[in-house]
């Protein structure tokens, strides 16, 4: 690698990419927008109408909440992001110490080069190396460069100690710690020094930049993740005097150190050393500019040891150190060492991201009961507002460079997860992790150990959506939310398979020495990348400039999408009721009257979702009943086409030869005129229980079945090509018809079946449902026809031999048992006497009614 040795100065004038002072108070009028979006999100979110189910719902909410508290943290900082004003020239001279440290096993090349940059910084001032190998070689070399060489034996406290050791023998009015990876700039305590001018500074944080962040993607990455923190985060920070302390690159009062008793312990000591100090009553400051320049990991080896640190040092510092503290700390000083380490609970966030798409695909539940427009309504306009005020909050990034969607630092963090979780089941069992320094000179190599979580997690996302598609078919495939799981789990695919990709180092890096070698090749590639170098910064410097303007775009647009989406929900049932998963569960009662509008409202507070039989009589030469619409709003009619005829045989088999030839298409014509008039969805069946000799319509003879389900075909072809809001249901009584009569897949939208129990058992013991439903639902899942097993059924009648007393009970078991093991009964029709046994409880009535 090569090592910068002496990098230039750094004029305040290079680094405010393109801040002005009106955008303070523009950033704040998107920040109180985008509050009102995350109100009102938050208010549709947690309507208790639409919790879904158990757990699944809590994994979410969960989520949720985290995400929401971040983007709260996240434009907290935002609103108060005004870049200090220097001090002026400042006549006190202070002296100064300069502290850097050197493990067994860290690079010569890289620890010599740093001590030279430290001897080149032109304010006066001593160098020390704290070295914790004593090696020879650096204390030879320390003695050429001017550097005074400490060592211990006790090597209690990791970093901390080692500094504090030093602290001992170093005499400094300041004290400027860096990494032995840092190369400071020369002019470092020349920027930093006029802040102490006020004696209530306790230390001065600078950036913390990079020099090889191009050396792999796992660097840049890394890199990534961290022009948002120091940029606006930290510049607000320094406003809220809660500035935080990097160990890299940190300037102290050693006046300040001393009264906390030196550099504070920990595998986040930094941080547990600004904790102490803020507690002390000592102040901080953020100097927006980059002053030294350091090596960031570049092997996933290395950033995942880094991540596991840092978290289980916060998560200690948080559990441990905090409450302890907290009575010392200022408002914002509470609020800053509560929230920082809840950066690292973004492993259990995306733990349940991951969790949430399998367990609703593999269970065929729903997290969340909400209507997607409605929650696209809600999320999308915020979602929104969050990446504009992002994009507009970069006008306070540090370099030029830096601008960008930061996509690939979003993925590696999120691939991440698990050892943010590691750390976190280390702190509460009180797992020790040694301090160990972020590996320097970490070789690439093609990982597969530490990629596995996310190999393991990705393959078994993609078996809940096979399983899912499988098992489930069309419920899956035609259900607008098991889609939009489906979707959902293939985003989480991405996410952990790029993280994968990242892992195969060796291979990246042959990729890019030869994508290096084609460039400098081949001029045409080297244009094409050039190009794409200003399309996609020229992209990004305008996204900064016009997100003010999309934000002006953006508040009509939501207003409009609202007002679209009310009148959308509150006018109509969706028109595509023949693919029933996606619509929520549908209830009826059999024999619907002037009585029984009122009677399943009472039980169950769901109109729009009612089911409305009626018979209409088709007397063979004379008109098909008109239908008569009900007045109340929302209700689904089903209507029965019922012959008016004699079971005699000869007459059945005439009727059924003149529908086919067409002699009654006007009779249908007529009756299909005035379901388009309606405009509305409606199920229609043909001669329900056509099989059921007791109907003066029905039938067993197999010449006239067959005959049936050729009127069948006809009728709803006919249908079909004129009223496209028709969905058709067909209703055979016997399993045996199902099997030998059925009239396609292309003609039958439901299956309507009664369920029925012909006699009470000899003990006097209720069939139970499973039992009475076994012999259909084993018929239609061995069909021949793959189709027929997906298609959506509804249950026209649930016939009991119980007592009236008995009947709740058989009910209620009855629906519990659809909730849990039928997914493809979308809809039943109920007797007044069962929905007058449901009045005491309706929870399993409402379970299903929410089913969706």
């Amino acid at each position: 690698m090569n090592r910068p040795v002496q990098p230039q100065p750094s004029p305040n004038e290079h680094y405010t990419v393109s801040y002005r002072p009106r955008d303070t108070g523009r950033i704040r009028l998107l920040i109180v927008v985008g509050l009102l979006l995350m109100a009102g999100f938050v208010w549709v979110y947690f309507q208790p109408g639409n919790r879904g189910y158990g757990w699944l719902y809590a994994l979410l909410t969960f989520s949720v909440v985290l995400k929401l508290v971040r983007l709260l943290h996240e434009w907290y900082h935002y609103w108060r992001v005004v870049p200090p004003v220097p001090p002026h020239q400042h006549t006190q001279s202070y002296t100064v110490d300069v502290l850097t440290t050197y493990c067994p096993g860290e690079p010569y090349e890289m620890v010599l080069n740093t001590l030279r940059a430290i001897q080149a910084i032109r304010y006066p001032h001593a160098t020390y190396l704290c070295d914790e190998a004593n090696d020879p070689y650096l204390r030879e070399q320390c003695a050429l460069l001017g550097v005074r060489h400490v060592t211990r034996t006790d090597r209690t406290d990791a970093k901390a100690g080692n500094i504090n050791n030093a602290l001992r023998q170093a005499t400094g009015d300041i004290c400027l710690v860096i990494d032995p990876d840092h190369i400071p700039v020369p002019d470092f305590l020349d920027r930093v020094l006029p802040y102490f001018s006020d004696p209530a500074v306790g230390f001065v944080q600078c950036v913390q930049a990079y020099y090889n962040q191009r050396e792999s993607l796992v660097a840049f990455a890394a890199t990534e993740q961290t022009y948002t923190f120091y940029g606006p985060m930290m510049t607000a920070m320094g406003n809220y005097g809660t500035a935080q302390a990097i160990g890299a690159n940190c300037t102290f009062r050693r006046a300040a150190l001393d009264s906390i008793g030196g550099h504070a312990p920990g595998l986040a000591e930094d941080m547990h050393t600004a904790m102490r100090l803020h507690a002390n009553g000592w102040q901080s400051v953020y100097v927006p500019l980059p002053l030294s320049y350091g090596l960031v990991p570049a092997t996933l080896s290395a950033y995942y040891k880094q991540q596991l640190k840092w978290a289980r040092g916060t998560f200690e510092l948080l559990f441990v150190v905090y409450p302890t503290l907290f009575r010392r700390f200022t408002a914002r000083q509470r609020l800053h060492y509560f929230t920082m380490p809840l950066h690292y609970l973004l492993g259990l966030t995306q733990l349940a991201d991951f969790l949430v798409p399998i367990g609703a695909l593999l269970l065929l539940k729903l997290p969340l009961q909400l209507d997607l427009l409605v929650f696209a309504v809600a999320y999308v306009p915020l979602l929104t507002m969050a990446f504009l005020i992002r994009q507009y909050a970069q006008r306070w990034l540090i370099e030029d460079h830096e601008p960008g969607f930061h996509l690939l630092g979003g993925i590696l963090s999120g691939g991440t997860w698990w050892v943010y979780v590691l750390g976190l089941v280390y702190t509460i069992f009180r797992i020790e992790v040694p301090y160990l320094p972020t590996p320097k000179d970490d070789k690439p190599r093609n990982n597969l150990a530490l990629v596995l979580p996310n190999l393991l997690m990705a393959g078994l996302t993609l078996c809940a959506i096979a399983f899912s598609v499988y098992h489930y078919g069309r419920f899956a495939l035609n259900n607008g939310f098991s889609r939009f799981m489906i979707g959902f789990g293939l985003v989480n695919v991405l996410l952990l398979a790029g993280n994968v990709l990242i892992g195969q180092e060796v291979w990246l890096s042959r990729l890019q020495t030869l994508l290096r070698r084609l460039t400098f090749r081949l001029p045409l590639i080297r244009s094409v990348r050039i190009q794409g170098w200003h399309l996609r910064y020229g992209l990004y410097s305008r996204l900064r400039l016009l997100a003010f303007p999309l934000f002006l775009l953006l508040v009509p647009a939501t207003m409009g999408l609202v007002a679209y989406t009310h009148r959308k929900i509150n006018d109509r049932l969706p028109h595509d009721v023949r693919y029933a998963t996606t619509q929520p569960f549908y209830y009826g009662v059999r024999s619907m009257g002037q009585s029984a509008d009122s009677l399943l409202p009472a039980v169950l507070p769901f109109p729009d979702r009612m089911i409305r039989p009626q018979s209409l009589r088709w007397t063979p030469g004379q008109t098909i009943t008109t239908p008569v619409w009900s007045n109340l709003p929302n209700q689904l009619p089903l209507l029965y086409l019922e012959p008016a005829l004699t079971n005699q045989t000869g007459a059945l088999n005439q009727f059924l030869t003149a529908i086919i030839a067409g002699r009654y298409d006007a009779d249908l014509q007529r009756i299909f005129q005035s379901l388009t008039v309606y405009g509305r969805p409606v199920l229609v069946s043909f001669a329900p229980e056509f099989d059921n000799a007791r109907h003066p319509w029905g039938t067993t003879q197999p010449a006239t079945l067959t005959l049936y389900a050729r009127a069948w075909r006809h009728i709803t072809l006919l249908g079909q090509a004129r009223v496209p809001t028709i969905s058709w249901v067909w209703c055979p009584a016997q399993s045996s018809t199902i099997i030998a009569h059925y009239p396609g897949d292309d003609v039958v939208d439901w299956l309507g079946l009664a369920i029925r129990d012909p006699s009470p058992r000899t003990d006097g013991v209720a069939r139970s449902f499973a039992a009475q439903y076994q012999q259909p639902h084993k018929t239609v899942r061995l069909h021949t026809s793959y189709d027929i097993r997906q298609k959506p059924i509804l249950l026209t009648q649930l016939g009991q031999q119980v007592s009236p007393a008995q009947r709740r009970a058989w009910l209620i078991d009855a629906l519990d048992i659809i909730d849990e093991r039928y997914p493809e009964i979308r809809g039943m029709l109920l007797s007044p006497d069962q929905i007058q046994a449901l009045k005491p409880t309706a929870s399993a009535m409402n379970r299903l009614v929410k089913k969706e």
